[in-house]
């Protein structure tokens, strides 16, 4: 069997129409997926994981306080539904007398809000609020702290204190509630 010169030239044209059909689908999946990643990264940015975002800045007030924009007040009020929680570490180890006696009181103390921003507030003016309870925790008798009405007493107490502090320092209460998650008396 003889080959054919003409059959030669076919064979040749079909390798090169091949050549430019494979070239333009490389070309076709390298734009896919660069344009896929340019939205993945594009999604990213402007939704804030990359620090892009909202570009609105809050105001500076005289007192050096940021003032929030509209926009702000209006995702802190939309979380305000739910309450969030803050738990003070350490707990507050205090000691009393009691009748003759030195005895201990430990309070592992959390609080709930609806305000992200009260939280902060709280950590910044801790060292007040720790303040202020270990004195209210030490001035108890073990009387009061026995009885189921007494620690009822005192975390209305311990409330009305923050809220009182916070108002002073922040202008807000602040505060919702107030829980003892451990309470031992030795």
């Amino acid at each position: 069997m003889a080959i054919n010169e003409d059959d030669l030239e076919l064979d040749e044209k079909s390798e090169t129409d091949e050549k430019p059909a494979k070239s333009k689908k490389m070309i076709f999946i390298i734009a896919g997926v660069v344009v896929l990643t340019l939205s993945v990264g594009a999604g990213l940015y402007f939704g804030g994981v990359f620090g892009g975002g909202d570009d609105t800045q809050a105001e500076v007030s005289e007192d050096g306080v940021a003032n929030k924009d509209d926009g702000e007040k209006a995702v802190e009020e939309e979380l305000a539904s739910e309450a969030i929680y803050h738990k003070f570490k350490p707990a507050f180890v205090v000691n009393f007398e009691d009748k003759g006696k030195l005895r201990y009181l430990q309070i592992d103390l959390s609080v709930s809000t609806k305000k992200p921003s009260i939280i902060d507030e709280l950590v910044k003016h801790e060292p007040v609020i720790r303040n202020n309870l270990v004195l209210l925790y030490s001035s108890k008798t073990a009387d009061e702290l026995k009885s189921l009405e007494g620690k009822e007493k005192i975390r209305q107490q311990t409330r009305e204190e923050i809220q009182k502090i916070m108002q002073e320092n922040v202008g807000n209460p602040g505060i919702d509630e107030v829980y003892f998650t451990g309470f031992v008396v030795q």
